[in-house]
C-alpha cells in the first residue's frame, strides 16, 4: 500500500528533502509540496492525502497547528506529523490536544522522519518526551519552567 503525503514547509531545504525521501520510499507517494500552512485545508479538499508532514510556522507566519486543528476536524481519517526545529514546549501540549498524530524535530532526533511516517500510518503516536535541550549561556532551556 501506498500513502499520499502532503508537505506543508516555507524552508526550501526540508521541503525538497522531504520530497527526496518520499519520492525513493516505495510506501509513499508525494501527493503536493506547499510553502504554507493556510493552503493545506484547501489541498485536501481537493487532492487524495493519508498524511500530512506539518511545519509549526510556516510563509506568512501562518501556524501549522491552527491547520492542523482545521483538517483534523473535517478530515479526522488524515494522519499528522507536526515538524519543526524550534523547541517551543506549548506547542507539544496544543498538538495532543487537537489531535495531531505524530511530532518530530528536525534537528536531535534519533529516528529518521520515514521512520516516523511508517509508525504513525501503523496507528502509533509518536511524541518526544521533551524538547531538545539548547544551552542558554550557563544554563538550558530544560532549566526553565514552561512559564
Amino acid at each position: 500500500m501506498t500513502f499520499n503525503v502532503l508537505i506543508v514547509e516555507d524552508q526550501d531545504m526540508p521541503r525538497e528533502l522531504f520530497g527526496i525521501y518520499i519520492r525513493q520510499s516505495s510506501d509513499f507517494a508525494l501527493a503536493g509540496s506547499i510553502p504554507n500552512a493556510a493552503g493545506a485545508p484547501e489541498f485536501c479538499r481537493r487532492h487524495p492525502v493519508d498524511l500530512i508532514l506539518m511545519d509549526v510556522i510556516t510563509e506568512l507566519g501562518h501556524s501549522g497547528l491552527d491547520a492542523a486543528e482545521e483538517i483534523k476536524r473535517t478530515f479526522p481519517h488524515i494522519k499528522i506529523i507536526i515538524v519543526t526545529s524550534m523547541p517551543e514546549y506549548s506547542w507539544l501540549e496544543r498538538a495532543r490536544n487537537i489531535g495531531v498524530d505524530s511530532f518530530w524535530y528536525k534537528d536531535g532526533q534519533q529516528e529518521t522522519i520515514l521512520q516516523v511516517m511508517r509508525r504513525t500510518m501503523a496507528g502509533e503516536r509518536l511524541y518526544p518526551d521533551d524538547t531538545p535541550l539548547i544551552p542558554l549561556g550557563k544554563s538550558s532551556n530544560h532549566e526553565f519552567s514552561t512559564r
